[in-house]
């Protein structure tokens, strides 16, 4: 069975590429035209001192209670948590008693959950479609701004007869709220800004990008003033084991940090935390994991912030530990959760929040900007350990090492004087793409096909 799963996946892969390659006619090979900026690739300004909230929730934080909520809710009878399903029903109420229990207010008036709709049009009525989640935790001052901190709790329930389980893919990042949401009850620090803990519902296929998912209905509708947001925060796949290759790289304690290139203050913010041990910052631009070949003039948003960044236009950034093998198979069971770095990073998202709830500074955000600069140094870094994994077949070996002199290639050019180009940076998205790919499946030669 296990072989016939993974020929399965093969065959479903190469056709996946094979539609793109007969439906797509690439008339733009430099892709969306980005703004280059260097706010990632200037040195960064001194730490910033941790605030006194930080420290309080810090010190408050219990990382126990991880483990727990994971296998929670990636147990077997939750059975892939699919929106609309009973299973999806039981992992919303146990999220709302552990935001109960912590002593959060509800978000939606009296609430703690807000219904989602799929508005057909023609004066059709709204036909429901999901469950979105939220508490608040309220600044001093009723009409202050306010932060979230979001983490879709639906998966893809059970797909061809096999449990999906969803342990990293998100009930890793839901469990990081949680642990959060505790450690702001006991601490209950004073802060200038309103914290928001949302899980929206309807983020996996086929809703995704879609004006379906939960996050899209709640960035239309906030229960809070949409000008008033100062900074989003949205996590996915948070507790995923480092790859042999990004190990190698000396990259096990990666947490992707995307997004804060959208403007100097942003990147400023996020680069001057104050560190916590175990944890790693890799900074990129969002638009290294947004493409797609063979159809340059689209981006791909890979989580919740796409109806933010369609409708709001507010800061936001994308955390992420990267995509393992795991990732949307029957595999991602709470065992394969690296603990120890779910807790490690819980800590660092915990004083990004704070940090972020208690700054003066306002933070500003321009869409469609990249740090091609940063881009490349981190994707070199990152390929580092390719020359001594043997994972891959040969082809996408040649093609990945072929990656890599062309990165070198253009830093080499950059550095030398040159600028960006949108041609230049679609390659570099492209080289990002495969290489994201090949972690995600080792043995995929059908990613050569670009």
């Amino acid at each position: 069975m296990t072989f016939l799963r993974e020929r399965r996946e093969t065959f479903l892969a190469l056709a996946a590429c094979l539609i793109v390659l007969a439906t797509s006619v690439p008339t733009d090979a430099e892709g969306l035209r980005y703004v280059f900026v260097d706010h990632l690739s200037t040195p960064a300004p001194p730490a910033a001192p941790m605030t006194a909230a930080a420290t309080a929730i810090h010190e408050a934080l219990v990382t126990a209670t991880l483990e727990r909520d994971v296998r929670t809710l990636a147990a077997p009878d939750m059975r892939g948590r699919l929106r609309g399903t009973d299973d999806n029903a039981r992992a919303r109420a146990y999220i709302v008693s552990r935001l109960r229990a912590a002593g959060l207010a509800p978000l939606f008036g009296g609430s703690f959950e807000q219904p989602t709709y799929v508005e057909p049009g023609d004066d059709a009525a709204p036909v429901r479609h999901g469950t979105n989640l939220g508490a608040v935790f309220a600044a001093e001052e009723r009409d202050a701004e306010w932060i979230v901190l979001v983490a879709h709790y639906d998966h893809l329930g059970v797909v061809g007869g096999a449990v999906h389980p969803g342990a990293d893919d998100n009930a890793s990042s839901v469990a990081l709220l949680l642990a959060l949401g505790d450690s702001l009850g006991r601490a209950r620090p004073r802060l200038k800004r309103h914290v928001v803990l949302l899980f929206p519902d309807a983020e996996e296929p086929p809703d995704i990008r879609t004006e379906r998912m939960g996050s899209s209905w709640f960035w239309r509708h906030p229960p809070l003033p949409a000008e008033r947001l100062h900074l989003a925060i949205v996590l996915d796949l948070m507790g995923g084991r480092a790859s042999p290759e990004m190990q190698a790289a000396g990259l096990a304690s990666a947490l992707f940090v995307l997004g804060a290139e959208a403007s100097r203050s942003l990147a400023d913010f996020t680069r001057t935390l104050p560190s916590i041990d175990g944890v790693e910052p890799v900074f990129l631009s969002l638009p290294m994991i947004e493409a797609m070949p063979y159809v340059p003039n689209r981006r791909f948003a890979r989580s919740d912030y796409h109806g933010l960044r369609e409708h709001l236009g507010r800061p936001f950034v994308f955390l992420s530990t990267g995509r393992a093998e795991t990732y949307h198979t029957e595999r991602d069971t709470p065992d394969t959760v690296d603990g120890a770095k779910l807790a490690r990073v819980t800590r660092w998202v915990g004083v990004l929040a704070m940090q972020a709830a208690d700054a003066n500074a306002p933070l500003e955000w321009r869409d469609f900007t990249a740090d091609a600069r940063a881009d490349a140094r981190a994707l070199l870094r990152m390929s580092a350990g390719l020359e001594t994994s043997g994972r891959f077949p040969w082809p996408l070996r040649r093609a990945l090492a072929a990656d890599r002199r062309m990165v070198e290639g253009l830093l080499r050019r950059w550095g030398a004087g040159a600028a960006p180009t949108s041609e230049s940076y679609r390659a570099l998205q492209l080289a990002s793409t495969r290489f994201q790919a090949a972690q995600w499946r080792p043995g995929g030669w059908y990613f050569v096909l670009w």
